[in-house]
């Protein structure tokens, strides 16, 4: 071999190696910027069912049960529904503690999606809120027409990193988003069978991952839902196990709400061959104060508990996938980038010997 092929092979050699890194460097990437959440509405007739993938990093999942009592706000005594909440504790994390989705006794549901942080127009003429917002609304109002007056008589400060969608027992269901202008917007479900929201602003969708696949698969699967006869829990686990994430910011839970039978079902880890199904009022009535659980926090009194623990046995854990996702993806690119180099020597050792 003359030294002009030797620097041929050298060079293919690099090229070949200086691929397989920016590969390896694009998988990681899209690895460290995950998506989070999927929510979605859909009713035919009286079926009316709420199906939410919580997804996220946190591994302190828990359900927090509130039920109905006075409550002393800054604004004076009120009285709240009761409320079943799902979110993340013990984290140390600023998630914590907070609700991301839930249902109280009218049947509202409740859950948000994670979106870029915008400026919001401030309303300091406005009624000032005590708590998280999704929190005291699940307290104060009972369907979608009042979610949206809250809304528009409550100041929420001037940035806003999310988007809010809810559900009531009559069907109807509002995802609520900020707009260009720095304003809410309202987008309802109106006479359709579904809305779903995930990681895109459902009013401007430059903002957000957009476009998203598991918006894409969630559409595709509720449209071939077309009467009560195909509007079930099981259909619509199967569109919640069909979008569910992997790896770190995998599925930690997920919840079905039956907005009019007031049940909801939960999975944990994305294994939705294991259900806890709980009745509301049933779970509600079991909050006594001074039973083991049970906590009264700041004039509130609720129960507190992991969502592992509802469960009758031991949940596996969700193992860790991302590094082995990476790594699998590393390895096929490395192994094809060999093989051409490996091809293209062998094919010039040819033309040298003829």
């Amino acid at each position: 071999m003359n030294n002009q092929y030797i620097r041929k092979c050298v060079v293919f050699i690099f090229l070949s190696i200086g691929i397989s890194m920016v590969a390896a460097n694009v998988f990681a990437y899209s690895a460290d910027n995950p998506t989070s959440c999927s929510i979605f509405t859909v009713s035919i007739g009286d079926i009316v069912f709420f199906g939410s993938n919580e997804d996220y990093s946190l591994t302190g999942t828990y359900m927090w049960t509130v039920p109905p009592q006075e409550l002393d706000t800054p604004s004076g005594t009120i009285d709240i529904h009761g409320v079943v909440a799902f979110g993340y504790k013990y984290n140390d994390d600023q998630a914590d503690g907070y609700a991301q989705g839930g249902m109280n006794d009218p049947g509202l549901c409740a859950d948000g999606n994670a979106l870029p942080l915008l400026n919001l127009n401030p309303h300091p003429e406005r009624e000032s809120t005590f708590t998280y917002p999704l929190d005291q609304i699940l307290m104060e109002c009972s369907n979608v027409d009042e979610v949206i007056e809250w809304f528009q008589s409550h100041n929420l400060g001037t940035q806003w990193s999310n988007q809010l969608h809810f559900a009531d027992a009559s069907g109807d269901a509002v995802v609520v988003s900020v707009g260009e202008d720095g304003e809410f917007v309202f987008t309802r479900k109106g006479s359709l069978r579904y809305i779903i929201s995930t990681n895109f602003n459902l009013a401007n969708t430059n903002v957000g991952q957009y476009p998203c696949q598991r918006y894409d698969t969630a559409t595709s699967m509720l449209e071939a839902i077309t009467s009560e006869q195909d509007l079930t829990v099981e259909a619509v686990r199967g569109i919640l196990d069909a979008i569910h994430e992997e790896g770190e910011y995998g599925t930690k839970y997920s919840n079905i709400f039956d907005s009019v039978n007031k049940e909801i079902y939960v999975y944990q880890n994305h294994h939705f061959d294991r259900t806890v199904k709980l009745n509301l009022e049933t779970v509600l009535n079991s909050v006594i104060q001074g039973a083991e659980g049970v906590i009264e926090e700041n004039g509130l009194l609720y129960k507190e508990t992991r969502i592992a623990d509802l469960f009758t046995t031991t949940q596996p854990e969700e193992p860790n996938t991302q590094t082995s996702l990476i790594s699998t993806e590393v390895a096929i690119v490395t192994a094809i980038a060999l093989v051409c180099v490996i091809g293209i020597a062998a094919y010039w050792a040819l033309q040298k010997q003829r």
